[in-house]
């Protein structure tokens, strides 16, 4: 009987194995695919997801508005694209500074 149930056991952790090494592929796939996500309006014209933390590249003031300083974090609280041929950089995107403040500024000028 020892001989007979040890080829299921090689055949189960090989099996077990295989699906792990399968399950690791598809992360590191997803994990790339979001990496180098881009429009063909450029790098920092694509979609930005709803509660994604980001960071202000560029000095930012708008009338109205006091100077947004490069380095600044937020939240996205609204994102108006919804596919690549809505990803104009200067398209408004809506962020939740650490004091609360709601602004709208360009995607151009935030990065993840």
């Amino acid at each position: 009987m020892i001989h007979k149930s040890r080829p299921w056991k090689i055949a189960g952790a090989i099996g077990g194995v295989l699906l792990g090494f399968l399950a690791c592929i598809v992360i590191i796939g997803k994990s790339w695919e979001r990496a180098t996500e881009r429009t063909y309006h450029g790098p920092h014209s694509d979609l930005l997801r709803v509660g994604e933390a980001i960071i202000v590249a560029e000095d930012f003031s708008e009338t109205g508005q006091h100077l947004v300083a490069k380095g600044r974090s937020g939240i996205v609280q609204d994102e108006p694209a919804w596919d690549e041929d809505s990803c104009d950089p200067n398209r408004r995107i809506k962020v939740v500074l650490p004091s609360g403040e709601s602004i709208l500024i360009p995607r151009r000028f935030l990065h993840r």
